[in-house]
């Protein structure tokens, strides 16, 4: 007996292919344009093998935990286990071969395998509620999947490229508990019947933007084989990235360099200044239908709720126009050159047996630190800290130089590790930091 397969089906599976493509082209044409094919196929199958693993996770914890509430499905049995199932099938994909990849790199087949894992994942749980409410399902969930792989494919990359358990952990940790949450509070919308008018753009628009500042601090980060060159993880290069801005900004305050062209927002592009416009005509479009034609709306189509119109036909549009508008605006080399007027650095004094050695330090991240000296220190000597910040001095940290060189300008610096965090200097560090940052907004001003 042949099973005939209805129309709304064949629309449903339609409007999913036409999501697909038009998500993997926005990003496949703006952001990353030279792709392998058979890497594409590749996390294609490996999207197919998460689906296979969020699927026996989820009966197995339906059949553990029959009796569940709204909360519980919408954050653990659907959120939760989703992203953890795209997150086995990430790592797999990029495990071998990490240190042949990027961060970017990451966030591209990350996208894919997101996009394809919410592909079949709209397959397989087709419900029948209706058209329109599918068709909404299917064109927000599906990004929502999509931008969700980017994000934990791009902290994916970061872990497997940080040695430091602090940095590994906390950075994977952050990417995949936001997608998580995100796509929690998407479903408990759906399950809860919450007002989706203000959850979906929510949803759709802080993954995007957060997405979009990972591509462009990822454009300047280098790939694993880049650090085993240099012996370093990214934890060190990163804060020794930091502590040369600070010093890149030293030197041009001395030459009279301005770096205030570098500016964080670049502006849109005419392609895609029109296309903002392409997508935000019909959102107007059909707000003035609304209000002069209601009529006309419920006898062409009955069973199109008003709440499903209006996030289809108006709000939707406005955010696809406002993605088209903010992509790629973001400058990577803002976070690369720029920097705010007078920087925050701590005085410290490393102490050893036989040598005691003054310098400063202008960036801690956790537990790790970069400070200029004077002479060459054997790798891992263990050394006493005291740290310097305002009047305020935190005496005798222990701490260990993991390594020192001298850099081409004849110059050394150390990369130390305290032993353990100093949590009331680093609130204290931040605290004044973001002071110093804010006084610079008006500095700027008033030098400019």
């Amino acid at each position: 007996m042949i099973t005939q397969i209805s129309i709304p089906s064949l629309v449903i599976l339609l409007i999913n292919f036409l999501t697909l493509g038009f998500y993997y082209s926005f990003y496949r044409f703006h952001f990353y344009r030279f792709t392998e094919s058979f890497l594409q196929y590749t996390a294609l199958a490996f999207s197919i093998f998460s689906a296979g693993i969020a699927i026996g996770l989820q009966a197995f914890l339906l059949v553990w935990i029959p009796n569940t509430n709204p909360f519980w499905n919408a954050f653990i049995h659907s959120a939760l286990i989703e992203e953890f199932a795209k997150l086995i099938g990430i790592y797999l994909f990029f495990r071998k071969n990490q240190d042949e990849f990027t961060v970017t790199d990451g966030i591209f087949y990350g996208l894919v395998l997101g996009g394809s894992f919410g592909l079949v994942e709209n397959i397989l749980y087709y419900i029948n509620t209706g058209l329109w409410s599918q068709v909404l399902r299917s064109i927000t969930a599906l990004p929502i999947h999509m931008m969700n792989g980017g994000i934990i494919g791009a902290y994916l990359m970061m872990f497997l490229f940080h040695k430091n358990p602090i940095f590994k952990w906390g950075k994977l940790g952050f990417g995949f508990f936001v997608c998580v949450g995100v796509h929690g509070l998407y479903n408990l919308s759906l399950f809860q019947e919450i007002n989706l008018l203000i959850i979906l753009p929510i949803c759709i628009l802080s993954l995007f933007f957060l997405l979009e500042l990972t591509i462009a601090k990822s454009r300047i980060l280098v790939p694993g084989h880049i650090l085993k060159i240099m012996n370093m993880s990214m934890e060190e290069y990163e804060i020794l990235s930091r502590h040369n801005r600070h010093e890149g900004w030293i030197q041009n305050i001395q030459k009279h360099i301005s770096t205030t062209g570098i500016k964080l927002l670049k502006y849109p592009s005419l392609r895609h200044s029109i296309l903002t416009i392409f997508f935000l005509i019909p959102g107007i479009l059909s707000v003035f239908l609304l209000m002069h034609s209601p009529d006309w709306i419920s006898h062409k189509f009955p069973d199109l709720a008003l709440q499903d119109y209006f996030a289809l036909f108006v709000l939707y549009p406005i955010i696809l126009s406002l993605m088209f508008f903010f992509v790629g605006i973001i400058n990577p080399y803002f976070f690369r050159d720029r920097m705010l007027e007078v920087p925050l650095f701590s005085s410290v004094d490393l102490h050893t047996s036989i040598v005691e050695e003054n310098s400063a330090i202008f960036h801690i991240q956790a537990n790790l630190f970069y400070v200029p000296t004077s002479q060459i220190f054997p790798d891992n000597t263990k050394v006493k800290f005291d740290l310097w910040i305002g009047l305020q001095c935190f005496v005798g940290l222990s701490g260990t130089i993991l390594w020192c060189k001298e850099n081409e300008e004849g110059n050394c610096g150390a990369m130390c590790q305290l032993d353990k965090i100093p949590y009331s200097f680093l609130v204290k560090w931040h605290f004044l930091r973001f002071k110093q940052n804010f006084k610079n907004l008006f500095l700027r001003r008033t030098i400019i």
